[in-house]
């Protein structure tokens, strides 16, 4: 089947073409995302106009000559604006000016959308999404689209009951801010640059959590040593720093990875966790080398844009999602070096798309036990763990809006394979109607005018084109591995063992079947549903 994929039984007229829709693909996306990494657009603010924010952040920001704030278009600049400043007005010019910008990239995703749907029709599939899952464990869009709409029908009553909470509570604010509209409560719309806002606002006011508070818990430093301890405990490894070596940017990391048991080295990896122009924009893994059989181990590199130090040199502080983040990605690295198999045939590289997620996915829970949160803790002036009463307030407050959060998944998952379906928009004014239509539609929250996520959507202009959904699908995956084998004990070695067992096989046999020998019988969803407090029926 492989040979056929890759076009062996086409005519050599028919090959010419495939390679180059293919050359011209890898060429749309290598200018996407040089658009998103070279990206230089700075958004000046009055620093009354950051009303909310913390004054380190916006002194950190003032420019000493005009006094304004210079904000870029990069997440530590602006996730802390998007959810803790009180205006409105300043919200919303930061969501339009990153819904709008990186150049041609809307036009770039159309183009790079008929490609893949002229590469996959020369290929002998309906779609691009044809062609990509029927290797995957989904198979066919067929399947993927049912599961989402169930998702969505099973989410939508509590997303409804958490946007009007959200709107009521942009109500009582702008009240207390005069701002209230002439026509009252009943006339204020909860807007798309208002859910961070008013989600941080609701655990701040009616469950304790603040989480600008909470970053002074989590010193970068501290979140890094406690991740990598607790993944040695847990997997049965040994990470040794290497402290001499040619590296891109001073501040990348380097570590070499063996086992504890038989002391073999199972492979190296890199930490470049802060953002730099000209970098890549989201968070990744990348694997630099494969496992041969002539003794070469794995590289894998980790690229993050965590905050850096402060100007003073002290730590970055990281949100708690921020934490997650770290966790989530570190694990991926874990199953790189740990999968067994040599090249591509049995690395993670050939581990299905929509599994590749569910082990991070299910480490994710360890950000949420409290003997975890107590090691990755250490408050930046007092040196205590994160107080008791702060782990069990975001304890409870773990699904709080969960519903608004499961449909813009849904969503995203949805519109990928919109635009990699059999009748995908032509151009980019077609993009467009479909993003204004879907969003809504979906998500509840009308699409800003002019505003279209697929311009900084790097996904779908990589490797998870048409794969988006695997996020959702690999999480009902990851919620029954933590449930089954690691609830009761997080730090359970022989839990710990079995999973290294899974992330070994690589792409090896089908992933459905190690997952059953993992769980002792067929994954369900039951564990999902209850671990995001999702009952509708």
């Amino acid at each position: 089947m492989d040979f056929e994929r890759s076009g062996f039984a086409l005519s050599p007229e028919e090959k010419a073409e495939l390679r180059q829709l293919l050359d011209s693909d890898a060429e749309v996306c290598g200018k996407f995302k040089t658009n998103l990494g070279e990206d230089k657009t700075r958004i000046s603010f009055e620093p009354s106009e950051l009303d909310g924010c913390e004054a380190d952040f916006i002194k950190e920001r003032t420019d000493a000559e005009t006094g304004k704030v210079v904000l870029t278009l990069k997440y530590p600049d602006i996730l802390p604006v998007l959810q803790n400043c009180a205006a409105g007005s300043t919200r919303k010019a930061l969501t339009v000016a990153r819904d709008s910008a990186y150049g041609n990239n809307l036009d770039l995703v159309a183009e790079g959308v008929q490609v893949r749907k002229k590469t996959a029709k020369i290929l002998g599939y309906p779609s691009w999404a044809h062609f990509v899952t029927e290797l995957r464990m989904s198979g066919s869009p067929d399947r993927i689209n049912p599961f989402l709409s169930s998702i969505r029908d099973k989410a939508v009553s509590g997303a409804t009951t958490d946007k009007e909470r959200l709107r009521l509570l942009k109500a009582e604010h702008l009240k207390e801010r005069g701002e209230l509209p002439e026509g009252g409560a009943d006339a204020v719309k909860l807007e798309a640059w208002d859910t961070s806002f008013y989600h941080s606002l609701l655990l701040k006011r009616e469950y304790g959590v603040d989480h600008e508070e909470i970053r002074k818990y989590f010193p970068l430093p501290v979140v890094v040593k406690g991740t990598l301890d607790i993944y040695q405990e847990l997997l049965g490894l040994r990470f040794t720093e290497i402290e001499k070596f040619d590296t891109w940017h001073k501040d990348v990391r380097l570590f070499v990875v063996h086992d504890k048991e038989s002391g073999n080295r199972m492979g190296h990896f890199y930490l470049d966790l802060h953002p730099r122009d000209g970098k890549y924009g989201h968070a990744a893994i990348f694997h630099l080398l494969k496992r041969t059989s002539e003794g070469q181990t794995p590289v894998d590199c980790m690229l993050c844009n965590l905050p850096g130090p402060a100007p003073d040199g002290s730590p970055a502080l990281l949100r708690h999602d921020d934490v997650v983040t770290f966790f989530h990605e570190f694990g991926h690295i874990m199953h790189g070096l740990c999968a067994e198999g040599h090249g591509n045939q049995t690395r993670l590289a050939k581990c299905p798309r929509d599994f590749v997620e569910a082990p991070s996915q299910m480490l994710e829970n360890w950000c949420f036990n409290q003997t975890v949160l107590k090691r990755l803790s250490k408050h930046k002036d007092s040196g205590e763990s994160l107080p008791e009463e702060k782990v069990q307030a975001l304890l409870k407050a773990k699904n709080v809006n969960e519903g608004l959060m499961m449909l813009r998944q849904v969503y995203l998952g949805t519109l990928d394979l919109a635009i990699h379906g059999e009748a995908p928009p032509a151009d980019a004014a077609g993009l467009q109607k479909l993003v204004d239509e879907l969003r809504p539609k979906v998500c509840l929250i009308e699409n800003p005018e002019g505003c279209n996520i697929l311009r900084n959507f790097g996904h779908l202009m990589n490797q998870y084109s048409a794969a988006y959904y695997g996020y959702l699908w690999a999480e009902v995956l990851s919620a029954d591995m933590f449930a089954t084998r690691f609830e009761k004990d997080p730090f359970s070695s022989e839990a710990g063992m079995d999973y290294r067992k899974v992330l070994a096989q690589g792409g090896v046999g089908k992933i459905a079947e190690h997952l059953k020998v993992f769980l002792g019988r067929e994954p369900t969803e039951d564990a999902f549903l209850k671990s995001r407090g999702i009952t509708g029926s």
